[in-house]
């Protein structure tokens, strides 16, 4: 992943070599004032080159030194290529002070960082300076500014969203006491730590949140935490959300976050006051998908008409019979709707698409099959097979398997999926060494054979006893070797026959990922015994037995089988999304846990998914969390 520093890190970064630089040539220890605005300086190449002139021309600790504050400079021109040839004719630091080997780590790190080597930075950084820290950030606290920014990164980057609120914390910590010593009234580092802070906790699971709070004991860090967990807890209302943050800051009122709450909080007001007040829904009503998503949209509805009763005008077309999107799309804009939710028809959205202008905010319910958009206006949102194909090859790819099979239906539909899957997995690095598609019951075990080669090895027995008197020869087929997992694309009922007619075919112990579709959402342990073994990613409301609103829709509505499931999560979604897409656009919030997944928004209004993982065990299908290796 990318690491992109923000502004809070050039901006302190700037100040400190600054001071740093200026102080070479000064007497005495005293501290010196702390002055974190930008100054306007000429740094240029040429003061870059007479550095590194100057360190030629001197031996030791000194041409060290010099290289060291050449390769600062080089870092805040963006001259990484030039910065990382530098570092790389570093090895002794023997000899410099405490505060230049310190300087010198932290190039290192950053150096790291900017090439997307998180582990690496990390090594950097808590190598042998971490024992020395506290005592070489006596005099520079800048330098511990930096340092706490750096760290909170690399943990970010290498995933370890723990460790990385725990550093921005302290980075926010450090900050304070900056500006508390020396009375500087900017409270935007302070701000822009909080929103790292807040981004890290942002990223944590609800068992990961769990595991934070019960491993610290700092006023701060449990603040944090609680702020976060009330936060997410009321997640799908703004209102609630905002009454939540005031109860918490009459409780938490001496926290640093209670003067300067994370960004993203600081606007809910303001996105509360700016959320659209008059829906039109457009849907193909007579169509089986088009009422499960108006079904889903109307139990949200319904559901937060019960909180509040500061919702939105609803106002419902059916594109059933539409063959264009125009006229109803012009009807709902001329009534006052501020917000449209629809269409569902892909040809309607890629009609929508074409647009030059889309006049009011819209959020399409399937993906046009061109990504770019005119406007920033249309977002769209849909249950695509994309989504859930990149995650499961993830999965796999995480799990330390290389080579895949793939096992598909025959259908052009599922030759594009199987393209899709290929396309991936080849990008991570992975190999696709067998493919195979079966076209109805009676083809499972030939396609089996085929994968695994099962039936070359017969072939090579059948020759065998045409050549040898058959009392002879004991044969034992044998299935090939160089499949590390199988990527299978089946229903329910097809699944529960192709897993045991691999573990007939000696491939039982080959790990099988599938998507959503192998679950039909309903439990039926004795039934599904035969998928025991398979991982799957599906939307919470599916693999979620006690979630409140499904619990009730399941009660009031008709029974639902899980494509069905699955069209009224993504209904709840369309409905809990509206007051947030301006919030997901700005990249105010990453990402919004919904039924259908974890939510988040591309730069162009692409909403992606990411689903749960879950694995068959005794017949249930069951959440899983964590390394699926530590799973087993």
């Amino acid at each position: 992943m990318k690491l992109i520093f923000n502004r809070l890190l050039s901006l302190l970064q700037h100040t400190a070599l600054l001071l740093s630089i200026a102080a070479l040539g000064a007497c005495g220890t005293s501290p010196p004032v702390v002055d974190i605005q930008p100054r306007d300086v000429d740094l240029s190449a040429s003061s870059i080159d007479e550095l590194l002139s100057a360190a030629r021309g001197n031996s030791g600790a000194e041409a060290v030194r010099l290289t060291i504050i050449a390769m600062e400079e080089m870092l805040q021109f963006d001259m990484l290529g030039r910065a990382s040839g530098q570092a790389e004719l570093i090895n002794d630091l023997d000899g410099l002070s405490d505060e230049m080997q310190l300087r010198a780590v932290l190039i290192r790190a950053e150096i790291a960082l900017r090439q997307d080597q998180a582990d690496t930075a990390l090594r950097w950084l808590t190598g042998s300076i971490g024992s020395q820290i506290e005592t070489l950030f006596e005099y520079q606290p800048q330098l511990q500014q930096i340092y706490y920014a750096k760290l909170g990164d690399a943990y970010q980057g290498s995933n370890d969203y723990i460790e990385a609120a725990s550093a921005y914390i302290e980075l926010a910590s450090k900050i304070n006491s900056t500006s508390l010593l020396n009375q500087t009234p900017d409270s935007q580092p302070e701000q822009l730590a909080h929103d790292r802070v807040w981004a890290a906790l942002s990223k944590l699971s609800d068992s990961l949140m769990e595991e934070f709070a019960t491993t610290t004991n700092s006023y701060e860090t449990r603040g944090w935490i609680e702020l976060a967990r009330v936060i997410r807890s009321e997640q799908f209302s703004i209102k609630s959300q905002m009454d939540s943050i005031d109860r918490w800051r009459r409780i938490w009122s001496q926290h640093p976050a209670s003067s300067q709450l994370p960004s993203a909080l600081m606007n809910l007001r303001q996105t509360w006051d700016n959320r659209p007040k008059h829906i039109a829904l457009i849907l193909p009503l007579k169509t089986p998908a088009g009422n499960a998503i108006h079904e889903g949209f109307l139990s949200a509805y319904y559901q937060a008409l019960t909180i509040s009763r500061e919702v939105p005008r609803i106002s419902v077309y059916d594109s059933s019979d539409a063959l264009s999107i125009y006229s109803i799309y012009n009807e709902a804009v001329s009534t006052g709707a501020d917000l449209i939710i629809g269409p569902l028809n892909k040809e309607l959205v890629n009609q929508l698409q074409q647009l030059e202008e889309i006049p009011v905010q819209t959020l399409a319910l399937n993906y046009a099959d061109d990504s770019f958009t005119n406007s920033s206006k249309l977002m769209q949102f849909g249950l695509a097979p994309e989504d859930e194909i990149l995650q499961a090859a993830t999965l796999a790819w995480e799990a330390g398997h290389r080579n895949a099979a793939i096992i598909t239906p025959q259908s052009d539909v599922y030759l594009r999926l199987q393209s899709t899957f290929n396309e991936i997995w080849t990008n991570l690095g992975g190999r696709l060494v067998a493919e195979a598609t079966f076209s109805g019951e009676n083809d499972y075990a030939e396609v089996i054979k085929r994968v695994m080669a099962i039936d070359s090895s017969e072939s090579r027995a059948d020759r065998l006893l045409a050549l040898l008197p058959r009392n002879s020869i004991e044969f034992i087929p044998r299935r090939r070797n160089d499949i590390d997992f199988i990527f299978l694309i089946a229903n329910p009922r097809e699944g529960r026959q192709i897993k045991p007619t691999l573990a007939f075919y000696f491939a039982g112990n080959i790990p099988v990922y599938s998507l959503p579709s192998i679950y039909d959402g309903q439990p039926n342990q004795s039934a599904d015994q035969d998928l025991d073994g398979i991982v799957f990613t599906d939307a919470p409301w599916v693999l979620n037995l006690t979630d409140e609103l499904k619990l009730e829709t399941s009660t009031n509505l008709r029974p639902a089988q899980g494509p069905l499931q699955r069209l009224r999560a993504m209904g709840v979604d369309s409905f809990r999304l509206y007051p947030r897409l301006q919030q997901l656009a700005n990249s105010e919030i990453e990402s919004l846990q919904g039924v259908t997944g974890k939510l988040s928004m591309n730069e162009s209004g692409r909403i992606h998914r990411d689903l749960e993982v879950a694995r068959f065990v005794n017949g249930l299908a069951t959440v899983l969390e964590g390394d699926l290796n530590d799973s087993d």
